[in-house]
């Protein structure tokens, strides 16, 4: 191995050994087959935006404290303390180490808990208490992040601990950018190599590590050379084939930043990071790497079983409308649809017509103005009552409550060939109602506007967000605006 003075040692490829599978034997969808297991990922989400030194040594040096100073429960003092101050973001992960950085944050959040926790458990009255509790607090964690720092610094310069590390970017920004890497060994990144088609001659030689093309694999790269940590910095590639790349490495455990465009006036703020005078802004990753995805997907299932027994009359009601309208038809009307990573299911809804043929049926875009159309169906369709028995879906784990629509193979096919966002959709599963529905992006409307509303649903997730459309759906719903 070679050393450069400037950089320390030469990063080279290395291929550690794959225990999910052999290099390259990547499926072409999303599945979940390309990820590591459930338990891998919940340590890995939680590793990255957690960091275990600061939070370990506040809780020891809290509690020690606190019971040298005859403070009432010191150990659960201590750890409300710890979890305010984590709930409220005291312990991100950082690239860069900087405890001047975090005091404001840490003013606040100590201040806080400090008052809760006086409230909870001091006997002395909660003013006394409360200043108190937050004077030694502030104290203590100023002392436990500098020592806590000082040893992660001491890690993160092990070459054994760092996070692997890659370039998508061959130009000036990207040489830059290895050069405050290098300069930084705190941060705890190893540059292992350039990603870029078509990389600057001189930024090669001046980086002296090894480049590969991009040529959008970056996806298939990152796993099997195990990459911790991509950023971009302005490669040849276009944006809007750049994003469609991304979205693609949203199940992966890497972490990926980008130089922000006009990078010498972003103000570094909020979630973005720095390395030395670079600023980075984190690209916020797939709902599915969320800790509290999880919450929302059983959530659905739960109230949606829930919703199948509180509504049992008037689904009974609902059977009965549709079988005397028309008694020589089934009740409910079954459709293929496409849902997470393009996986087909079987839709379930009130029967509102009867189709000519099964094509009809996957092919026929909007039957809003058919006159087949009677009375019963156009009230079900304005009421969206013939929706309901899509809870079944969502109890089975077809859906969930909140989501994009999900479409027939028919059209998916033919959208996904002429809009390049649309079949992004598919990075989450269908939804009873979406953002884009309650926006009135439903029946004969613009798919391309459609799927920028989904598109925005997905990166925006939160429960919140979900809650919002389900309250905007019953609004709606009893508005009867329906297709």
């Amino acid at each position: 191995m070679t050393t450069n003075a400037r950089r320390g040692p030469r990063a080279v490829f290395l291929h550690r050994p794959q225990s999910v599978r052999p290099p390259g034997a990547l499926p072409a969808t999303h599945s979940d087959a390309v990820t590591p297991s459930i338990p891998r990922r919940f340590a890995a989400r939680v590793r990255t935006h957690t960091d275990f030194f600061p939070l370990t040594a506040d809780l020891i040096v809290l509690s020690l404290v606190l019971v040298l100073t005859g403070a009432a429960r010191p150990i659960a003092s201590a750890a409300l303390l710890v979890l305010l101050m984590a709930v409220l973001g005291a312990y991100r992960a950082h690239l860069t180490l900087s405890v001047l950085d975090d005091l404001p944050r840490m003013l606040a959040a100590v201040t806080l808990a400090g008052v809760v926790t006086a409230l909870t458990f001091e006997p002395y009255g909660p003013t006394f208490g409360a200043v108190t509790v937050t004077a030694v607090a502030f104290t203590v964690v100023i002392f436990s992040r500098t020592a806590a720092y000082a040893a992660e610094r001491r890690v993160r310069r092990n070459s054994r601990h760092r996070r692997r590390t890659v370039i998508v970017g061959g130009g000036e920004i990207a040489a830059m950018l290895a050069d405050e890497i290098a300069g930084e060994p705190s941060c705890g990144l190893e540059l292992v190599g350039l990603l870029d088609d078509d990389p600057r001659p001189d930024t090669v030689r001046r980086l002296d590590v090894p480049v590969r093309p991009l040529s959008g694999n970056l996806r298939e790269f990152l796993t099997t050379e195990q990459i911790d940590t991509a950023i971009l910095a302005f490669s040849l590639v276009r944006d809007c084939d750049m994003l469609k790349i991304l979205r693609e490495c949203d199940r992966l455990d890497c972490e990926i930043y980008v130089v922000p465009r006009l990078w010498e006036m972003a103000a570094v703020s909020g979630d973005m990071e720095r390395i030395g005078a670079m600023p980075l802004t984190r690209v916020r990753r797939a709902a599915h790497r969320s800790l509290t995805w999880g919450i929302k997907l059983w959530t659905s299932r739960v109230l949606s079983a829930v919703a199948l027994v509180v509504l049992t009359p008037l689904l009974v009601v609902t059977a009965a409308a549709v079988w005397f309208s028309d008694r020589s038809s089934p009740i409910l009307f079954r459709q293929r649809r496409i849902g997470l990573d393009g996986r087909e299911f079987e839709l379930l809804k009130f029967r509102t017509l009867k189709p000519a043929n099964e094509s009809e049926s996957a092919t026929n875009w909007c039957i809003a103005g058919d006159a087949r159309l009677g009375r019963v169906g156009k009230v079900l369709r304005a009421t969206s009552l013939d929706e309901l028995p899509q809870l079944w879906n969502v109890v089975r784990g077809d859906m969930t409550l909140v989501g994009p629509r999900p479409e027939r193979p028919h059209f998916v096919d033919k959208f996904g060939a002429t809009i390049p966002s649309y079949t992004a959709r598919h990075r989450v599963p269908a939804g009873l109602t979406g953002w884009a529905a309650v926006n009135g992006l439903r029946g004969d409307t613009s798919i391309v506007s459609r799927a920028r509303y989904d598109n925005f649903y997905i990166e925006n997730w939160g429960l919140w967000f979900d809650i919002k459309i389900m309250l905007r759906t019953v609004s709606a719903v009893l508005s009867m605006k329906g297709r």
